[in-house]
């Protein structure tokens, strides 16, 4: 066991999924299940979930229960993942042998800052540029503190930005 590597990596390209990419080396577990455990925002409570090794496992708001609550979910469309800090543990089968990581998922917050960069690309005035650049720096300031695990203040700065580009996008006299 001393040899095996519990080790993935989390990626979303879409509101609509969280991605989850096995990096681990095995060994002699290979055929072992693996299963893995996701807390989505604002939730206290980890979802299981069986995890395939070697591969890529995609969630979306049906299998992670957002969106389809009863065992149908056939006709159920996908809805979007809500932004936030995403919990996720790896436990390879053995007894403290796993891996937990933290990610924080703003595919929603910055398709709407793409929107408002859009909006605004031509006769910019430089409190919009530095509006923009200050909402940007909050977001990575609020990632930097996921990585750490600091979920309060990376929270709080998340908060923080979403904020900023609300009440820029409500202003109707903006730009």
């Amino acid at each position: 066991m001393s040899n095996m590597i519990v080790d993935f990596t989390v990626f979303s390209d879409s509101p609509l999924f969280l991605h989850v990419m096995d990096l681990s080396d095995w060994q002699y577990s290979e055929e072992l299940t693996a299963y893995i455990q996701i807390t989505t925002p604002g939730s206290k409570k980890a979802k299981n979930y069986t995890f395939t090794k070697q591969k890529t496992n995609s969630f979306n708001s049906n299998n992670l229960g957002l969106s389809c609550l009863n065992n149908d979910c056939n006709d159920q469309e996908y809805i979007d993942l809500p932004d936030g800090i995403y919990t996720i543990k790896l436990l390879s089968g053995y007894s403290n042998i796993d891996k937990i990581k933290y990610y924080l998922k703003t595919d929603r917050f910055e398709l709407e800052y793409a929107k408002v960069l859009r909006k605004h690309k031509t006769n910019v005035e430089q409190d919009f540029i530095n509006l923009m650049t200050r909402i940007n720096y909050t977001l990575e300031v609020s990632k930097s503190f996921t990585i750490n695990g600091d979920f309060y203040e990376a929270n709080k700065y998340f908060q923080e930005a979403k904020k900023l580009l609300k009440t820029y996008m409500e202003c109707k006299d903006c730009v």
